[in-house]
């Protein structure tokens, strides 16, 4: 009896070439690359507040959720925005679509203590004060700070969603959120690139019926 056994190897270019195929891991070898966190991408948004009576905005990608209705925003101890989240206690959390990326870029690449970006987005309120949401975002979150987490560069805010807003055309005849529809924006910090949504490819708490 002969028995085959094959043998795969992979080079970075072999890999690159298999980026829509399902890859196995398991005998590729790993490499350390020191201290650095790859959960990317993440989604992108725009945070609005006011700061000294004045709506500013910026692009934050370092947010999570916590639980089913808060959210952590770690946001660079040096940001403007900052100042007004922290007296305010309010802020909005705007989902970034494809189609926002190049105006949220540059909230995210200006600060607001050289220049002044209360227009570069037409917005909307809610019920809660100096928390501006963006007309143009597919989803925006009023959202008030009901905890700080400091660390040593960062603020890291727990905010509770008070009131989230929803264009009608995102969502879905069960009234859920459409993903494919919001089309949001997503960033990857070692690249420093966008990112779109891809395809659907299982459906959670069903895929696992299948393990063997």
């Amino acid at each position: 009896m002969l028995l085959l056994i094959k043998i795969n190897t992979y080079s970075s270019s072999d890999l690159s070439s298999k980026q829509s195929d399902t890859i196995d891991y398991t005998n590729i070898p790993k490499k350390n690359i020191g201290n650095h966190s790859p959960l990317y991408p993440t989604p992108t948004t725009v945070v609005g507040t006011t700061v000294n009576d004045t709506i500013n905005w910026i692009a934050i990608a370092h947010i999570g959720n916590i639980g089913f209705d808060c959210l952590l925003l770690s946001m660079h101890k040096s940001h403007h925005s900052n100042q007004g989240i922290i007296k305010n206690g309010t802020l909005s959390v705007n989902m970034v679509s494809e189609a926002m990326m190049i105006p949220a870029d540059y909230v995210g690449m200006n600060s607001g203590k050289d220049v002044d970006k209360s227009e570069v987005f037409d917005y909307f309120e809610g019920t809660l004060q100096n928390a501006p949401m963006i007309k143009a975002s597919p989803i925006a979150m009023e959202c008030e700070v009901i905890d700080l987490y400091e660390t040593e560069h960062h603020d890291n805010f727990i905010v509770k969603v008070v009131n989230t807003y929803v264009s009608e055309t995102v969502l879905d005849e069960n009234e859920k959120i459409d993903f494919n529809k919001v089309k949001p924006l997503l960033f990857e910090m070692p690249n420093k690139g966008y990112y779109k949504v891809g395809e659907r490819v299982g459906d959670a708490w069903k895929e696992g019926n299948k393990y063997q």
